[in-house]
């Protein structure tokens, strides 16, 4: 099914200015938005929209009861960059206890992708991929900028971008076996444009705690 591009929520770290896909394919990265420069592939971005991941290592998200860990796999591009995709699993639990090992929980592997756009000029413009990460009921934005999976504090139906309860914590973890949403390590994280873009070595993120 073919959505409507709403550009903003594909862009994570200038949500006033409305750029499309082939504009910032002609940026580099640490060019293309202010503040922004692209992460180390195991380094954790920190970004005032989202939160960007390296591969295989778990991010928490959470929304009242609703708690999901979602890991990615893999991520590669098509067609000299201009198609990205990247393969994920959650791991969705609904009863309010984050508790990833109980046989409750849902689990599901699933592909985002961002494709080039449709259409003459927008808003007249679609987008054939799906840039989403599903937690739940939520699909979340998911943003390929510079290659990096990033996944936004709010989802593919929420207009304009703000803040709707959605909360981000990365992790060091790998197994799902490891994962503990009540560790007192864990730092949760929602949209705040006043926040400064910081990347953080994945294995680092909870130095000092």
């Amino acid at each position: 099914m073919t959505r409507i591009i709403i550009f903003v929520l594909t862009l994570l770290f200038m949500p006033t200015l409305a750029i499309t896909a082939g504009e910032i394919d002609n940026r580099r990265c640490d060019e293309a938005f202010k503040g922004y420069v692209k992460p180390l592939p195991d380094e954790v971005h920190i970004g005032k929209l989202g939160i960007g991941m390296p591969v295989g290592r778990f991010l928490l998200v959470r929304k009242d009861n609703l708690y999901c860990a979602i890991r990615f796999n893999k991520y590669w591009t098509e067609k000299d960059g201009k198609e990205k995709y990247s393969l994920y699993e959650v791991y969705c639990q609904r009863d309010g206890s984050g508790d990833f090992l109980n046989k409750n929980v849902e689990f599901k592997e699933r592909k985002a992708s961002f494709l080039p756009p449709r259409g003459i000029f927008y808003p007249l413009i679609w987008q054939t991929g799906t840039p989403e990460v599903i937690c739940g009921s939520m699909k979340l934005v998911w943003d390929s900028m510079c290659d990096v999976n990033h996944v936004c504090f709010f989802e593919l139906s929420d207009h304009p971008a703000g803040e709707y309860g959605i909360k981000l914590a990365p992790t060091p973890w790998a197994d799902i076996k490891e994962v503990n949403v009540h560790d007192v390590r864990i730092r949760w994280y929602k949209y705040d444009v006043s926040r400064e873009e910081v990347n953080i070595p994945v294995d680092k993120i909870w130095n000092g705690k």
